[in-house]
């Protein structure tokens, strides 16, 4: 190639090609997509028309993509039909869409171009284009590569021996970007949205089932969201949007399995987990709803999927919803597991904590001691299973006025849970609030305010600034302050705390592991 290049000062060469591997020769200037508001410009421009919604629609549609926009704006120059004709046409019929309205100055639509790509990578390294059809089933930004290399099991022939070692796998990316088919550099790769589109197009329908089912089981496999794992969460957060796709493409081919069910349920208590409360709920009851058809509603499963839903229902302040999810969670277990199970005791404590939000302080109170038995009995009394019946009961006795009790049992709970976890963990940060609460009823309010120090500290580094968690703990530190004397100071932190609260309530509006 460089035979063809200048040699020697003066002039310059633009070459354009979609293969990505020029640094030897050439500097590199990726043609990127379009900025939403450049491609909203070019729509209005190219067809000549006004309809600045329709525009942005569109040009979501096509993933800001100037090639597929100029494809457009030659379909709808053609034709003489309105930009919100032609976004109906596009929505309903995208395959079609792509392969018509030929731009005038670019030798092949955006179908046939990636057709041709297609057809290269598959005869010269098929598992290049096993990739693709996998990748066709998550989400299209950020996809980690550790994903792939820590599914080999999951994954078929081809595909599964060039997850093997990196360097295998490296090949099959390089392949992929060779013909941009695939973008991002790193530890990341991205595929943009209609090349995702047309891949899967591309599959006869037992092939979109099959690959949807690949995908669905890689990311069961990788996403597993735990409450108390926070070394976890980073990980959960990467995935949590190929979590959701995979789960969505399984829905829309009628996979409905306890898999795609243990997804949403993982991406449920995750997003509950980051306050995402609505998007959450809508996860959970998809859960549910798989598993009461795979199962029948009658099954542990199902008391699983119900009671997380509760829990849901809890934290959105529906009560009753709540009480009746919980209530139906134990009749199911009790039913099935008998009474002295583990996971009786689960849904006795959580519907222990809904009376107790009801204010039926003396049957929550008997929820927690009936759990706390169980697990007493099953896992010692010393186990992290045991801290959170502890806590609980901790709260109520404190609700009932036996404030000594109270204590006794959050110092037991906080003891628990600081050897399970270590000292930062935000279980160790709900004892060791809740402790503070009681400590100021009991008008000891130096310690009470290390206790909300201390838990502020702890959910800022979790959780970061705005999670409600932490807008709990200032009105709890600005409340021991003012109580204590600090007027000025307490005052600021309680109206900094409502502030804090309503701002994750709103977070709740614009807003999917199996959890007992």
């Amino acid at each position: 190639m460089k035979r063809f290049l200048p040699q020697g000062g003066g002039g310059h060469m633009i070459i354009t090609s979609r293969n990505q591997n020029w640094g030897n020769a050439a500097k590199l200037l990726l043609v990127e997509v379009f900025e939403p508001n450049e491609a909203v410009e070019f729509v209005l421009k190219r067809t000549n028309q006004m309809d600045e919604g329709s525009a942005e629609l569109l040009a979501e549609e096509t993933g800001f993509l100037p090639l597929a926009l100029e494809q457009a704006g030659a379909y709808i120059e053609e034709t003489g039909i309105f930009l919100s004709d032609y976004l109906i046409r596009f929505k309903k019929h995208r395959k079609t869409a792509l392969e018509r309205g030929k731009p005038a100055d670019y030798p092949d639509t955006v179908a046939t171009t990636w057709e041709i790509s297609f057809q290269a990578v598959k005869e010269k390294l098929p598992a290049s284009a096993y990739l693709l059809n996998l990748c066709a089933f998550l989400a299209p930004d950020d996809i980690p590569k550790s994903l792939i290399l820590g599914g080999a099991g999951d994954l078929p022939e081809p595909l599964a021996s060039s997850t093997a070692n990196e360097f295998a796998f490296d090949e099959i990316v390089a392949e992929l970007r060779r013909y941009s088919l695939i973008s991002g550099t790193g530890e990341k790769f991205s595929v943009h949205q209609l090349v995702q589109e047309v891949t899967r197009d591309r599959l006869t329908e037992d092939e979109q089932k099959n690959w949807s089912a690949v995908s669905v089981q890689l990311l069961n496999s990788a996403f597993q969201f735990g409450q108390d794992d926070v070394k976890n969460w980073e990980d959960c957060a990467s995935l949590l949007p190929h979590a959701l796709a995979s789960a969505g493409f399984a829905e829309k081919f009628g996979i409905l399995s306890e898999t795609v069910a243990e997804i949403l349920n993982n991406a449920g208590l995750y997003q509950q987990h980051l306050a995402d409360f609505d998007e959450a709920r809508k996860c959970l009851e998809r859960a549910l709803k798989i598993d009461e058809k795979v199962f029948g509603p009658d099954h542990p499963s199902v008391a699983i999927d119900v009671s997380n839903l509760g829990g849901m229902m809890r934290d959105l302040g529906e009560m009753e919803k709540a009480r009746e999810c919980f209530e139906r969670a134990l009749k199911i277990d009790e039913k099935v597991l008998g009474l002295d199970h583990p996971s009786v005791a689960t849904m006795v404590n959580n519907l222990g904590m809904v009376l107790e939000d009801l204010g039926e302080f003396e049957k929550a109170r008997e929820c927690f001691e009936k759990a706390l038995k169980i697990d007493e009995k099953v896992f010692g009394i010393d186990h992290p299973s045991m801290a959170t019946a502890v806590n609980n009961l901790g709260i109520v006795l404190q609700d009932l006025g036996e404030m000594e009790k109270a204590r006794e049992c959050l110092e037991r709970a906080l003891k628990i849970d600081e050897k399970a976890f270590g000292i930062n963990h935000p279980s160790v940060a709900r004892d060791v609030s809740n402790l503070g609460t009681v400590l100021q009823d009991l008008g000891g309010m130096e310690k009470a305010r290390e206790c909300f120090e201390r838990a502020l500290k702890i959910d800022e580094k979790v959780f970061g600034l705005e999670h409600p968690s932490v807008a709990i703990d200032v009105n709890n530190l600005g409340s021991v302050l003012r109580r204590s004397g600090g007027d000025g100071k307490g005052s600021r932190m309680l109206r900094e705390g409502a502030q804090d609260r309503r701002k994750g309530l709103r977070a709740r509006a614009l807003q999917c592991g199996r959890d007992g």
